[in-house]
């Protein structure tokens, strides 16, 4: 399952096309919330796609990559996977039935300035002026969205979550690049170990089976789709992208998912875009932009 590294032109328009499969995935997301909630609902997501996967995990050059692993490779890849699966998509989902797409959205759109900030720290990598003007643009934007606080913008649990979720990502992002550019793992090892162990995790926390026969067909369908489309497949077409894409073409591709959520949501869900949310949505992916410009890196 791609196991080739893409030409820089190819690894573009894999990165695009799974930015607005994710897309669509927020709208799932929120339809599936009216039947189930947050966690069973995304454990049921990963650990289905983890059993897609399954069968490359254990073909026999698969296999044996896996079995060569020491302590240390188990200890590296649990911990991503905690931040990746737990973490991250648990909290997304979390913080979706608390609060509207585009405020979650955009407050993920944080994540490059504590990117550039965490690898100034653990990478050594200097934050430049132009990198601390993206910053100030970014929280004006988001100061333009926010402001004045309204009560659909601020549920206390949903902003937790998004917290959560956003540092996950900010970590899991640093640290699962470093080893997919070093090649340290094969993708489809790295996607599928990294799933296997954050859906069982979530698994044994949520009790999600429980909820397996209660699953109306439609909240199947929308289950099957996230499972195979847009986490199986999408999530190993991303790390394969990653390989040849660098920091900066990964987080403006990804950034571009703030205006397609909207625009989605805005048809789908009937969620409200005013003038106000769109000029600030528009300073934070503009600030986004800035943060990551860091010369060739």
């Amino acid at each position: 399952m791609l196991a080739t590294i893409p030409s820089k032109r190819n690894a573009i328009i894999m990165a695009a096309v799974v930015t607005t499969i994710w897309s669509t995935s927020w709208i799932f997301i929120k339809i599936g919330l009216q039947e189930i909630p947050a966690l069973p609902f995304a454990t049921l997501r990963y650990f289905f796609a983890f059993l897609i996967l399954l069968p490359w995990l254990v073909k026999t050059p698969t296999r044996q990559v896996i079995r060569a692993f020491g302590w240390k490779d188990w200890l590296i890849l649990a911990g991503l996977s905690m931040l990746t699966y737990p973490l991250n998509q648990g909290g997304l989902f979390v913080a979706l039935s608390y609060l509207p797409n585009t405020t979650v959205s955009l407050l993920q759109n944080f994540s490059p300035v504590f990117i550039a900030l965490l690898g100034s720290l653990v990478l050594k990598e200097t934050v430049n002026r132009t990198q601390y003007l993206g910053m100030t643009v970014l929280l004006s934007g988001a100061l333009v969205f926010f402001l004045p606080l309204e009560s659909t913008n601020l549920s206390v649990p949903g902003l937790i979550a998004s917290l959560v979720t956003l540092f996950s990502n900010v970590v899991g992002s640093v640290y699962g690049r470093k080893l997919l550019r070093a090649g340290t793992y094969p993708v489809i090892i790295f996607t599928g170990v990294c799933m296997g162990i954050g859906s069982v995790v979530m698994m044994v926390v949520s009790h999600a089976w429980e909820w397996i026969p209660r699953v109306s067909l439609t909240m199947w369908g929308i289950l099957v789709f996230l499972s195979v489309v847009n986490t199986a497949l999408a999530f190993n077409v991303w790390n394969t992208a990653l390989q040849r894409l660098t920091a900066f073409e990964a987080n403006i591709i990804n950034n571009t998912m703030l205006v397609q959520i909207a625009i989605l949501s805005w048809i789908f869900l009937g969620d409200v875009i005013t003038w106000k949310m769109a000029v600030g949505m528009l300073l934070v992916m503009g600030g986004a932009v800035l943060v990551n410009l860091r010369g060739s890196a």
